[in-house]
């Protein structure tokens, strides 16, 4: 059996932000957990580098924003093996 959702369940997935400066070393240890993810997934270095730069995708976007293209294309040259 299951339960239709209600509009004031207090089970809802909410997302929060936490206040502060993020590092660049937790910027690094999470982009490059999203570049392998998506190598992982068949996603090929150019595509990857797209979601970065896209506002449709709020995480990996904000680390490209935050610490810019160069940072981004480093983090898939380690994955992938090579300057990308």
């Amino acid at each position: 059996m299951t339960k239709d959702l209600e509009s004031n369940d207090p089970f809802e997935l909410v997302g929060v932000t936490h206040p502060g400066e993020i590092s660049e070393e937790t910027d690094r240890e999470t982009g490059r957990c999203i570049v392998e993810e998506y190598a992982l997934t068949g996603f090929a270095a150019d595509e990857i580098l797209a979601l970065f730069s896209s506002p449709m995708f709020e995480l990996p976007y904000a680390i490209y924003r935050r610490r810019s293209h160069d940072f981004v294309v480093g983090l898939i040259g380690e994955v992938f093996g090579g300057a990308r």
